[in-house]
């Protein structure tokens, strides 16, 4: 960390647009509201993408991605001095800069966790979402099994918010109980208008319908299992939204895999 050095506007300006891409209008206010959050995250992305070791899987040259690393890393150390010490430097009256130092045309825009440094008062939307602030983990991973949302989360590579997101779109896109269960001949259209007009508020339609004497509980665990394996992945959605490529994707699925063979007793 180069805690003694004071940077210039321009260094600073051209650090956010390595890390944040140059789609984003960098300028004093973004500096002002940057937090720390939202920079480690916007760091463990471009980290991720650029990182030597996955020189093969990205099919680059270890050596470039060496320096796009470096770079990135450079980046990051001088925006974490900055917000150490803001006090330091006289921006407020800089006019608007934009760089296109960094190289990044040939990857897709993606959300990163400045969103969540924009002025108060303004509206965060993004999927549907309205009005709900980012919030990205800070603390370590979690030392228990984890599913990909939550892994994703914990790992600090989405916000809290994305991961509401991704399990609404997931449940709106998974087949319901009862229509499994009259495809299968298990209940009749009548049956599941009876079983909805019976349910007590907060009780799921599987508990009603086992409750009510519609289905035994073996029919329910049968269901239940078809319904999950119906369901969309909630992986499509963080690539189908940019947060994450095709191909980052299956390496996080292989390090989640990794941690939770640590912990597949908890």
């Amino acid at each position: 960390m180069q805690e003694n050095a004071v940077f210039t506007p321009t260094e600073l300006f051209n650090a956010c647009s390595v890390l944040f891409g140059n789609d984003v209008a960098v300028s004093a206010n973004f500096l002002k509201y940057l937090k720390v959050p939202g920079l480690k995250a916007a760091y463990r992305k471009r980290a991720f993408e650029t990182h030597p070791d996955r020189a093969a899987t990205l099919s680059e040259s270890p050596s470039n991605l060496e320096e796009r690393f470096k770079e990135v890393t450079l980046a990051y150390e001088r925006l974490s001095t900055f917000i150490e010490s803001p006090w330091k430097y006289s921006l407020w009256n800089y006019p608007f800069h934009k760089t296109a130092k960094y190289n990044s045309a040939a990857r897709t825009p993606r959300t990163y966790g400045w969103q969540d440094q924009r002025t108060p008062g303004n509206d965060y939307r993004h999927g549907g979402s309205y009005g709900l602030r980012e919030h990205y983990w800070q603390g370590n991973l979690p030392k228990t099994k984890l599913f990909l949302g939550r892994y994703l989360y914990y790992s600090r590579i989405i916000s809290m918010r994305s991961l509401i997101e991704a399990i609404v779109w997931q449940k709106r896109q998974r087949p319901t109980v009862g229509n499994i269960a009259v495809q299968w001949d298990w209940l009749t259209q009548d049956d599941i208008r009876s079983i909805l007009s019976m349910r007590n508020p907060g009780e799921k339609f599987c508990e009603c319908a086992l409750r009510c004497g519609y289905l035994s509980s073996y029919q329910q665990s049968i269901l239940l299992v078809r319904q999950q394996m119906l369901q969309p992945r909630i992986g499509n959605y963080f690539i189908n939204q940019n947060i994450v490529t095709q191909q980052e994707m299956e390496y996080i699925a292989d390090q989640l895999r990794v941690h939770n063979r640590k912990y597949w007793r908890t």
